[in-house]
């Protein structure tokens, strides 16, 4: 029974995989076929080519030699394209590749591996994701990886660069309350962290040891706010150098209550424009619960702007001011296919090189529009340009702020002005409340209100 089994006829002439030919039963001269497999063997096993993707025999060719035949063949390699091409015996043997062979590239350094249609570098496979991507529990490159350190590399340099546009590294965290950072060692010990330490905000620590941290630098993750914790810098400073305190009740006035309106020499009236008093808020007032009279309805709206519901009832009174467009068409501008004509300016006048000026306005009828020169940055409520910026009067009340930074060479001391407002049409009116100037680049917030002059406390 044994040997009926021995001798019974494979159900294939060659094997599926390597294609090599079985010796079949009563078969003469066995020794050839299984010579022939021994040479096939040779050929498609541990296999190393010279070159990959050649279209023309090699004229010298040694035993043994193998290629990966390119697309285009010519010769005695024609019509054999993507096939193992091995010299043996004097000749040309080809193999036709099956998917998952590899092969070690002598021209390439680099295995190739047949993904059942062409033969492709190992590393473009493996990076092409999908199907033919892989993970690896830990890598180490030039060195070991360990259970703490999955990715180890010693080198000298790294580089990440880009696949055809933008790059981005991201290190993640599970939440709020745990770390993503960078840290910086010198021998092992830690001294400098960079990152998402314990919160959301970005944060700079440093270390003398390795073991006790000390914040220098922190990034609010909602304000963008830099504080530097241990420093003494000075941090939201804003002083008004207008006397009147952007009140516009006179200069020196430091009590809560103002008296009558009077619209201050700092601001000039352009193209035949004209002030007037639109009314003031009151302090005590009876909107929220005082009994100093009701607010006016768009001082009212200015107040709910800035203030919570608690804090709406007292506070310093102001003055607030309508600009009603005059009819004179000097220093146009036009914008977004409009044309604009001067109204309101800050008078001429000694000016810090770099300053920031903060006010409220209101365009009533049409849009306003704040021009902007040369160094200057406009914020209206947390947007900023550095292009003229536009009021239009359906947007209510707005908070400006200016950024003014002049050149120390070109700068004459008095020009430009760093408020000018223009108007689309005569009688186009603007409301103004709160202006300040402050010395300096400063942030301001959009809920400052009233900015202090330095005289308001004056003994």
């Amino acid at each position: 029974m044994l040997g009926s089994a021995i001798c019974e006829r494979p159900a294939m002439e060659s094997t599926p995989n390597l294609d090599l030919p079985y010796v079949m039963p009563a078969q003469a001269q066995p020794n050839v076929t299984h010579n022939e497999a021994i040479r096939r063997l040779d050929a498609v096993v541990q296999v190393g080519v010279t070159s990959s993707g050649t279209d023309t025999p090699p004229g010298s060719p040694v035993d043994g030699e193998r290629h990966v035949v390119g697309s285009s063949p010519t010769g005695a390699w024609a019509s054999h394209a993507g096939e193992l091409a091995a010299w043996q015996d004097g000749t040309w043997t080809f193999h036709e590749p099956k998917a998952g062979w590899l092969a070690w590239a002598a021209d390439e350094t680099m295995p190739l591996v047949f993904t059942g249609s062409d033969w492709e570098r190992l590393d473009a496979v493996i990076g092409a994701g999908g199907s033919a991507a892989f993970s690896v529990g830990s890598l180490g490159i030039n060195t070991s990886a360990d259970p703490g350190n999955l990715l180890s590399v010693r080198a000298a340099y790294a580089l990440f660069t880009h696949a055809g546009d933008s790059h981005r590294i991201s290190i993640n965290k599970a939440g709020s309350g745990d770390t993503a950072s960078l840290i910086f060692k010198s021998n092992w010990t830690g001294h400098a962290e960079i990152g998402l330490a314990g919160d959301t905000d970005l944060s700079m620590k440093v270390s003398p040891d390795g073991g006790s941290f000390v914040e220098a630098l922190k990034i609010d993750s909602t304000s963008g706010i830099v504080s530097m914790p241990q420093s003494g810098f000075l941090t939201d400073h804003a002083m008004n150098l207008l006397q009147d305190s952007g009140r516009m009740a006179g200069n020196g006035v430091v009590s809560a209550t103002i008296g009558a309106f009077s619209f201050p020499a700092y601001l000039s009236l352009l193209n035949g424009a004209t002030p007037s008093s639109l009314a003031k808020y009151i302090n005590d007032n009876t909107d929220y619960g005082g009994a100093a009279g009701s607010l006016n309805p768009d001082v009212k709206g200015l107040i709910d702007k800035i203030r919570d519901v608690g804090s709406r009832r007292y506070g310093a009174e102001f003055w607030v001011a309508q600009i009603t467009a005059g009819a004179g068409t000097a220093g146009s501008v036009s914008h977004s296919g409009h044309t604009y004509y001067e109204a309101l300016a800050m008078a001429q006048g000694l000016r810090p090189p770099s300053l920031t000026i903060h006010v409220y306005l209101r365009a009533v009828d049409d849009t306003l529009l704040i021009h902007r020169s040369d160094g200057v940055t406009i914020h209206k409520d947390g947007s900023s340009a550095e292009d003229h910026m536009p009021v239009t009067s359906g947007e209510g009340w707005v908070s400006v702020t200016i950024h003014d930074k002049r050149g120390l060479r070109g700068f004459d001391g008095m020009t430009p002005s760093p408020v000018d407002i223009r108007c689309k049409n005569s009688g186009d009116r603007v409301l103004l409340a709160c202006p300040a100037l402050i010395g300096g680049l400063s942030k301001i917030d959009d809920d400052i209100g009233i900015v202090p002059a330095y005289g308001s406390w004056a003994g």
